[in-house]
């Protein structure tokens, strides 16, 4: 049976019309938590915040030393929102519906993986959305958003509804052992341990598909790794912006 749960409710709707008449913005405080990266090299990483407002995505630069943005964002709408670290990291991220009524935002990486996804689609879908819905459907089957079937999600979300089929768990593979110079890489990712190599070869990893990123502090070096969804992988090392 089809469960529709993608957009606000007859409340939030009603909201939206009065506040879209009336061009209301509404305020949000947005906090950044620290970077593992961060916690690994002892430098301050930028990064590039998105979020929706109304029918447009903008943008602003938050420097190494700033940790809380304030923005502002047109009321009766849902806030998607989004801090890529160095400008192109997984990112973290919140999804705000118009029933969030707390102004107080803290950024995390799981709902970034699904922040990230709706900043890519018509924002006229995504300011409609009752994320807080799908945020405990997905909970249901894990509690790392990597692993939901993203193509599935994105598909029912665009169509206009959700169904229990729409919520789906990846295969995780097991990357590796593959060459790599010797040290601790460490995951972008809080809950992934390090990649640890020593005699030119890693330890093996497993992996959701995605786009994955590994910091070698002492050398500032990165590990970028590639899976698909066969479970097949493409790395490369480039130097860090840090």
């Amino acid at each position: 049976m089809k469960k529709t749960i993608l957009f606000v409710t007859v409340i939030a709707a009603i909201c939206l019309t009065c506040c879209t008449q009336f061009n209301l913005s509404r305020t949000i405080e947005v906090t950044i938590p620290s970077h593992p990266w961060e916690e690994a090299s002892g430098r301050r990483l930028w990064y590039t915040l998105r979020w929706t407002d109304g029918n447009c995505v903008r943008s602003v630069h938050v420097g190494q030393d700033q940790r809380t943005v304030e923005i502002s964002a047109l009321a009766g709408n849902t806030v998607v929102i989004a801090a890529y670290p160095l400008g192109d990291l997984n990112p973290f991220g919140a999804v705000l519906t118009p029933v969030d009524r707390n102004g107080l935002v803290q950024l995390n990486q799981n709902d970034g993986v699904v922040a990230a996804l709706l900043l890519d689609i018509d924002v006229e879908i995504s300011k409609r959305l009752n994320y807080g819905l799908i945020r405990e459907r997905m909970l249901e089957i894990t509690d790392d958003f990597r692993l939901i079937e993203h193509v599935s999600l994105l598909r029912d979300i665009q169509n206009g509804e959700l169904s229990d089929s729409s919520f789906s768990l990846s295969q995780v593979h097991e990357i590796g052992p593959f060459a790599l110079p010797n040290g601790v890489w460490e995951s972008e990712y809080s809950r992934d341990p390090a990649i640890i190599s020593s005699d030119s070869f890693s330890c093996p990893v497993k992996l959701p598909d995605g786009v994955f990123r590994f910091l070698n502090a002492e050398t500032l070096m990165e590990l970028v790794l590639i899976v698909d969804e066969n479970g097949d992988r493409y790395s490369y090392l480039r130097r860090s912006p840090l």
